[in-house]
C-alpha cells in the first residue's frame, strides 16, 4: 500500500512540474560563428529532409547503416532497407511481432530481435529465415558483433553472447532480478580491451569479461523507483557512465573506483572528445563537462517544455534533439548555438551517421537526413 502511494505522489509531483515548466517560454537565437569551415562532413547551418516512413516504431529506435543503406524494424514486425540516395523502401521481411531494437547487418546476414523473444537470422537478398534463438523476455536496445561473437540484451537485465553461425549459446550475463518499474530500460554496450561495459535498471553499470564473468559493479542510480543506468557508458582511459534520477560519473576502467561525481540525471546518450564529456541532463540543458574533474566547461538551456533525448558530435560541433523535434546545432568548445531546425515530429530516437549526412527516425516511422547546406 504504501508503495503504490509512493508511485501516486511521484506522479503528481511529475504532473505539477510538467505544468511549472510548460509555462515558461524559451527563446533561442543563432550566434554567428566567422571561423565556420566546410573541413567537417556535417557543419552548421544545415537542412533536413522527409524521405521516407516506415509506420510506428519502438522508443529509442535506432537505424543501422550497412554498405550505405539503412535498415530499420518497426512495430508491426516489417523489416525495410532504404536507399537514401533514391529516398526509397523495400520490405525485407514481416516476423509478426514488434522490433523493438536495433538491427544488425553483416556479410547480408540480418540480425533482428523481436518482443516475442525470438532472435531472426535473415538473409537480405532473398528475405528468408535461416536460424532463430528463442528468449524468455523481450529483445530490446541493439544487437552488437564483436570478435566473432553476437550479443543479445533481453529485458530481464541479460545479456547473451551467441555463436552467429548457428545462433548457439556461449554465456549468458544476468545481473539479478530485474527492475519492474524500468524493466525496459537496459542500456547499450561498450566493449573494451578487456570487458564490456553496460548499465542496467537497477541504476547499476558493470564491467564484465569476454567470458560472461562480472570484474566489478558501480551504481550511478539514486534510490528505488524509476531508476535507470540506460545511456551507454562510454570512454577508455576512464568510463563515464550516467542514470536517470541519479548521477554521471567517471570511474576506473579497471575496478570501478570513483574518480569524480555529479548530481546530474539524462534521458540521452553522451559523448566525448578531448575537450570534455557532452550530455544533456533532465532539465532541457546540454553539458560540456571537463574530462579530468567533472566540473562544468559550458551549459546551454535549449528547451524548457520536453527533453533532450539524443545528442551527437562530429567534428566541432553537437547536434542536439529534443523529443518535440528541436534540433539545435552548437558550438561544441564553446556552447554557442550555431542553428535551430524545427521537425514536425516526436522523438526519442538515437542520431546515426551515414557519410555526410545524419539520420533521425520519429515515433510514427518518418525518416529524415541531415546535412549541411549547399
Amino acid at each position: 500500500m504504501q508503495k503504490r502511494l509512493n508511485i501516486i505522489l511521484f506522479l503528481i509531483g511529475i504532473m505539477i512540474l510538467s505544468s511549472c515548466s510548460s509555462s515558461k517560454k524559451l527563446i533561442l537565437n543563432v550566434e554567428e560563428h566567422p571561423k565556420i569551415t566546410n573541413t567537417y562532413k556535417i557543419h552548421p547551418p544545415v537542412e533536413y529532409k522527409d524521405i521516407t516512413s516506415v509506420d510506428d516504431v519502438g522508443y529509442k529506435a535506432s537505424i543501422f547503416v550497412y554498405k550505405g543503406r539503412l535498415f530499420v524494424g518497426n512495430l508491426d514486425g516489417e523489416i525495410y532497407e532504404i536507399d537514401p540516395q533514391k529516398e526509397s523502401k523495400k520490405e525485407i521481411i514481416d516476423v509478426k511481432s514488434s522490433i523493438e531494437a536495433r538491427v544488425y547487418v553483416k556479410n547480408d546476414m540480418l540480425f533482428a530481435g523481436a518482443v516475442n523473444g525470438i532472435l531472426y537470422k535473415i538473409d537480405i537478398k532473398t528475405g528468408k529465415i535461416i536460424g532463430k534463438r528463442q528468449f524468455d523476455f523481450p529483445i530490446m536496445r541493439n544487437i552488437y558483433e564483436k570478435n566473432g561473437k553476437l550479443y543479445v540484451i533481453t529485458e530481464d537485465d541479460k545479456i547473451s553472447c551467441l555463436n552467429p553461425n548457428d545462433l548457439s549459446i556461449v554465456w549468458i550475463y544476468s545481473n539479478g532480478e530485474a527492475n519492474m518499474l524500468d524493466i525496459r530500460s537496459t542500456a547499450g554496450l561498450l566493449f573494451g580491451n578487456d570487458g564490456i561495459y553496460t548499465g542496467f535498471s537497477d541504476g547499476s553499470v558493470v564491467k564484465i569479461s569476454y567470458k560472461g564473468d562480472q570484474i566489478w559493479s558501480a551504481q550511478a542510480g539514486e534510490g528505488s523507483m524509476f531508476i535507470d543506468a540506460d545511456s551507454t557508458p562510454i570512454g577508455s582511459q576512464a568510463i563515464f557512465i550516467t542514470s536517470v534520477n541519479g548521477y554521471t560519473e567517471a570511474v576506473s576502467p579497471i575496478d570501478g573506483t570513483v574518480l569524480w561525481k555529479r548530481k546530474i540525471s539524462s534521458y540521452a546518450n553522451m559523448e566525448e572528445n578531448i575537450f570534455g564529456l557532452f550530455m544533456a541532463d533532465e532539465n532541457g540543458d546540454v553539458l560540456a563537462l571537463d574530462n579530468d574533474n567533472g566540473e562544468t566547461i559550458w551549459k546551454k538551456r535549449i528547451t524548457n517544455n520536453g527533453n533532450v533525448y539524443a545528442i551527437f558530435l562530429t567534428g566541432n560541433y553537437l547536434f542536439a534533439l529534443t523529443d518535440k523535434g528541436t534540433l539545435v546545432v552548437l558550438d561544441a568548445v564553446r556552447g554557442k548555438i550555431m542553428d535551430i531546425k524545427h521537425l514536425d515530429d516526436d522523438f526519442s530516437c538515437n542520431i546515426t551517421q551515414s557519410g555526410d549526412k545524419l539520420y533521425l527516425i520519429g515515433r510514427d516511422g518518418n525518416i529524415y537526413s541531415i546535412s549541411s547546406e549547399k
